[in-house]
């Protein structure tokens, strides 16, 4: 059996990944909205006033959390990729020790 720890890291790889793939598609429809005259440097997604607006990169941390905003669509979609693909090497490492917790359980079942 796998711990619990591990099953938590392969679920929150899972849901990182999805997430992450669920932005870009939005991204990506914005740009279909917009057509030819796409300016990749504009704002790219509606807020829920259905404003346009940038990005935005932040650290929360309290009282002290810092935020970048008019983070562009450019520099975001590479940040949410290089996130997809860290959370790709997670799953995999998290996979590779459920799988080694398994192996380690079914030997001690044997004995």
């Amino acid at each position: 059996m796998i711990t619990q720890e591990t099953a938590a890291r392969i679920w929150n790889a899972h849901r990182e990944i999805e997430t992450g793939k669920k932005l870009l598609e939005d991204v990506a429809k914005e740009r279909e909205k917009q057509g030819y005259d796409y300016d990749k440097h504009a704002p790219a997604l509606r807020d829920a006033f259905g404003h346009r607006r940038h990005f935005q990169l932040g650290v929360p941390s309290g009282e002290n959390g810092h935020r970048l905003f008019e983070v562009s669509p450019v520099l975001a979609e590479s940040c949410i990729r290089a996130h997809i693909e860290n959370k790709r090497r997670d799953l995999a490492e998290a996979n590779e020790a459920a799988h080694i917790e398994m192996m380690t359980a079914s030997q001690d079942e044997q004995q």
